[in-house]
């Protein structure tokens, strides 16, 4: 059976969330022996360095967004006798006349301030996802949370959303001291360092942190380092007038190099206002990385007790829970054994699994 996918977050240099997720579905999806040949719709600015006898990758050029939704991707899954289409997102070709599964791993713009707010988000984007479950077999979302939030939002039938947690890539483990000290230096970094990886969109709640970190005594701040990677120094500005000498931002992090930049953090620190999944803080857990995390959405359903939490719009919180766990050798070491356990829950195999199992499900009824 030929499934159809649109694989247009296989960015070049830019992976997204949603792009990762594509890549660990594909990376394991063709080696498990099934029935499935996966045909993979990319644009000019994708890149995917896979290679198998069941999967094929097919460039179209992009000029229009809505033109290559609605036309380019139909007329592709026409020519190539497509089966199933598999949408990342909740937009297909709505007169595809196969089967259809999307997935919906968030409803951040129409849950968080600022974005609830705009006509696009609120009429647009609630009214389009509405309109398109109608249409297809199943929704898979990454959270009981997002699930819930989902179906108070758009009113879509409970039974045809199904929740598949998301998979850590197997290279997040704990990395060796040379290796650590070779991205330190790559990146600039002299001193020990907390961590936060992600974008700087604003229910990242970045400023909070900052303003967290800020509180700190004197002598912590001055013996570490607040390591912002993905984040764009213009974004920082936006906030604040300068950026302070113990804030360190990476703006670029090659992938390869995340799992070391993990493994050498003292702590990993994720302040967001609202996750689907939240993928971050489960690699920092992989990697041997205590984290402190949001108590919010999704966050405590997937990192349950290998996290300690606190309220993310309360500066002080943020702030004493930083400090419980820098200055607590026994309770990183109960995170270290914690994290690493827990992360084993999330591999690629049981997700995938779970996927290829609704394919079937989709293409028997």
């Amino acid at each position: 059976m030929k499934v159809g996918i649109d694989g247009r977050e296989l960015e070049k240099n830019k992976l997204t969330g949603i792009g990762r997720f594509l890549l660990a579905f594909l990376s394991k999806a063709v080696e498990l022996k099934n029935t499935y040949e996966f045909f993979i719709f990319l644009n000019q600015n994708c890149e995917l360095h896979l290679y198998s006898d069941n999967l094929t990758k097919i460039f179209l050029y992009e000029k229009s967004k809505f033109f290559f939704d609605q036309v380019q991707l139909l007329s592709a899954a026409k020519r190539y006798k497509i089966d199933l289409f598999f949408s990342p997102y909740y937009k297909f070709p709505i007169l595809l006349d196969i089967p259809v599964i999307t997935t919906v791993f968030d409803v951040i713009y129409l849950m968080v301030e600022p974005y609830k707010n705009k006509f696009k988000n609120n009429f647009y984007i609630k009214n389009f996802i509405k309109f398109t479950s109608k249409k297809v077999k199943t929704i898979i979302t990454c959270s009981n949370t997002a699930k819930k939030d989902i179906i108070k939002l758009t009113d879509i039938d409970e039974e045809k959303i199904k929740v598949i947690y998301l998979a850590v890539d197997e290279k997040f483990t704990s990395q060796p001291e040379n290796k650590i000290i070779q991205i330190k230096r790559k990146y600039n970094i002299n001193t020990k360092y907390m961590l936060y990886v992600g974008n700087s969109n604003p229910h990242k709640n970045l400023n909070r942190l900052i303003l967290a970190y800020d509180m700190l005594p004197g002598e912590i701040k001055s013996q570490y380092t607040l390591v912002l990677a993905g984040v764009q120094k213009k974004d920082i500005l936006k906030y604040f007038f300068s950026i302070p000498d113990w804030l360190h931002i990476i703006e670029f992090v090659d992938d390869d190099d995340l799992p070391a930049l993990y493994s050498g953090a003292e702590l990993f620190v994720f302040p967001s206002l609202y996750e689907g999944f939240g993928l971050p803080p489960v690699e920092a857990l992989a990697c041997g990385c205590p984290v402190v995390a949001s108590n919010v959405s999704s966050i405590p359903e997937i990192l349950k007790e290998a996290a300690v939490y606190f309220d993310p719009y309360n500066i002080e919180d943020i702030k004493d829970k930083i400090l419980k766990v820098l200055c607590s050798d026994s309770l990183k070491n109960s995170l270290f054994t914690s994290g690493i356990k827990h992360a084993k829950e999330f591999n690629k195999e049981n997700m995938v699994k779970s996927i290829l199992k609704i394919f079937d499900l989709a293409l028997m009824s």
